[in-house]
């Protein structure tokens, strides 16, 4: 849960980065005559995270998870204008101990963000999947969505999470 909070924070700080720089980056862009081109930046991070705080949603039992695998962040935004994407996609193997268990496995989490005037949205999904040797397992599923029309009222908001433990 912490991780996916961090990789939210980031969308989250991108999306407001990006609209940041298109704020001050507007005369720029006025002043060269080329007002209607994209800036996109792209982060891909391979390697190895920590997570020290992996409690299993089926027991409640602590542990520490590692992540082994790749990220992949991108925004998007107009310089010029009020427009801003950002998305991210990890996806790698899983190990955490639990209980002095080890279950190892998959784990794949995907999240965006886009805002213009009119409207903006959010979305992140969640995908893990792991298994320890004594055949207990542990699937689960997360899907969040995050909607704001024009008038700043939210038309959407959920955050489904389930979990199947054997």
């Amino acid at each position: 849960m912490v991780r996916r909070k961090l990789i939210v924070r980031w969308v989250a700080l991108s999306a407001m980065t990006a609209a940041a720089l298109g704020l001050t980056g507007a005369p720029l862009a006025l002043a060269s005559g080329n007002p209607g081109h994209t800036v996109s930046m792209t982060e891909n991070v391979h390697g190895t995270f920590s997570e020290p705080n992996a409690t299993n949603p089926c027991t409640g039992a602590p542990g520490v998870a590692e992540f082994t695998g790749n990220a992949v962040m991108h925004v998007t935004f107009f310089p010029a204008g009020d427009e801003v994407w950002a998305t991210f996609t990890e996806t790698g193997k899983v190990t955490v101990v639990w209980d002095g268990v080890t279950f190892t496995g998959h784990a794949t989490a995907w999240g965006n963000f886009n805002m213009n005037e009119q409207n903006a949205n959010s979305e992140f999904t969640l995908t893990i999947r792991v298994s320890a040797a004594d055949g207990s397992s542990v699937t689960g599923h997360e899907t969040a969505v995050f909607v704001l029309n024009a008038n700043g009222q939210v038309t959407v908001n959920f955050d489904k999470l389930s979990f199947t433990c054997t």
